[in-house]
């Protein structure tokens, strides 16, 4: 280590006879991604060169960075930035550095010393975006990004990133202008075209979404980001298009076989599919690599539920049941379990719950008045079955399960009115495709 310092302290004094311009640090050190909340890719531009030793020392300290090798890294860094504490590129590894140790606020304070040393450095700038991107202040990634097209107008990566940014500020306009800048008149740019499919969703634009989601599954076919293929898989959901979903989440599986984010978002695709079998191998492989996953539990235990295996279904559910931080659909899924097995009175003390967590939950209340219907308890069972009907009016399973109530009332007049109801929705199309309803917020 001492003789590293001493080589390192060499190369400074050498470097500082020489111009802070000059030849640009190799491919080979252009990118650092660290893990920090998300993934993160840091720039570690290219440089403006020292002399060649010193460019040879920066070489050698991104390999230590991109290798986990954080310590060693931090002491060569240390000791050029004890002789030079200005020089922009020690600067912007050493915030690197920071940044892969999640020391976020230093991080920051490091890349802006850099760009304040060479206003010119848009490796820094592009740090900067990346760490006010991770940080959720998308108006401060907005101003490095324009310094960064001032300087580099056919950067067409930071195009994309400010269109990004821009999107994340809700300004559409100004976000699909730079998104449609990055295309420069082609359709090879999937992270553009991406951007694009998200602003025409946002517009209700089913059509246009489709279009552009489409190419960019296209241009995904030999993808290795699997952090791209996760975000595409995500919309591709949202917009009904499981199939590209599932293509995608399989490639993120195939390279990252052990992220859960991957496999619970790929039991889910299978869940839109219908493919319970699929769904569960899928929530049973998370839970191997992830045991207390709530996600994974309640969905493994909604699909036993649905594959009719009680018992096991409540063994799950009931460990996604978190004290403090119960989910709504823990208890309805609960309480059906307990329908199953005849046990009305602990089925209505469930769905009260969730009623209670979530009182727009008309699920829920559809399997309460059913409840209360088979106690005989027809007054609540009305209240809670008309609320349902309120709450959803395109919903089948109210609208029987008051055609039954009223039928027990001796309301045959509005018991037919009720079955006309639901002739007219299955005219619609509407149906629960013969499984329990899936949970509002089962996305990942």
């Amino acid at each position: 280590m001492r003789k590293s310092s001493s080589n390192s302290h060499k190369k400074v004094h050498k470097a500082q006879t020489v111009r802070t311009t000059g030849p640009a640090l190799p491919p080979s050190v252009l990118f650092l991604c660290i893990l920090c909340l998300s993934v993160l890719c840091f720039f570690v531009a290219p440089v403006r060169a020292q002399s060649p030793d010193l460019t040879q020392a920066f070489e050698q300290v991104a390999t230590l960075i991109r290798d986990n090798r954080l310590a060693q890294a931090e002491q060569e860094l240390a000791e050029i930035l004890r002789i030079t504490p200005n020089l922009p590129a020690a600067l912007n590894l050493m915030g690197s550095v920071r940044a892969k140790q999640g020391r976020l606020v230093e991080a920051e304070s490091l890349f802006l010393r850099a760009v304040q040393n060479d206003k010119s450095y848009t490796g820094a700038r592009m740090n900067l975006v990346y760490l006010y991107l991770l940080k959720r202040t998308p108006d401060k990634a907005i101003v490095q990004l324009n310094e960064v097209i001032a300087l580099e107008p056919a950067n067409l990566d930071a195009r994309v990133m400010l269109g990004d940014a821009y999107l994340a500020t809700n300004d559409l306009a100004k976000a699909e202008e730079n998104y449609l800048a990055a295309l420069d008149n082609k359709l090879d740019n999937a992270s553009a075209l991406f951007g694009l499919a998200q602003i025409s969703r946002s517009k209700g634009e089913t059509r246009e979404t489709m279009i552009y989601l489409n190419r960019v599954g296209t241009l995904l076919a030999d993808s290795k980001s699997t952090e791209f293929l996760y975000k595409f898989a995500l919309e591709a959901m949202r917009a009904g298009m499981f199939d590209e979903a599932k293509s995608a989440l399989e490639r993120s599986v195939e390279l990252k076989p052990k992220e859960p984010s991957y496999l619970l978002a790929l039991g889910i695709a299978w869940l839109r599919k219908g493919d319970l079998f699929e769904a569960e191998k899928r929530f049973r492989r998370l839970l191997e690599i992830q045991p207390d996953n709530v996600q994974g539990q309640l969905h493994l235990g909604y699909v036993l539920l649905n594959r009719k295996k009680y018992a096991e279904a409540r063994l799950w559910l009931e460990k996604s049941a978190r004290p403090g931080a119960e989910i709504p659909e823990v208890f309805y899924y609960l309480g059906l379990v307990a329908q199953e097995q005849n046990d009305d009175a602990r089925a209505i003390a469930l769905f009260e719950k969730a009623v209670q967590k979530l009182p727009n939950y008309a699920h829920a209340r559809i399997a309460l008045g059913s409840s209360y219907m088979k106690l005989k308890n027809y007054t609540r069972a009305k209240q809670e079955l008309e609320m349902a009907v309120k709450l959803d009016p395109d919903e089948p399973t109210a609208h029987y399960n008051l055609a039954l109530l009223y039928a027990r009332l001796k309301d045959p007049a509005r018991a037919q009115e009720e079955m006309q109801i639901i002739e007219k929705l299955k005219a619609k199309g509407a149906t629960n495709n013969g499984v329990v309803v899936l949970p509002p917020k089962s996305s990942p």
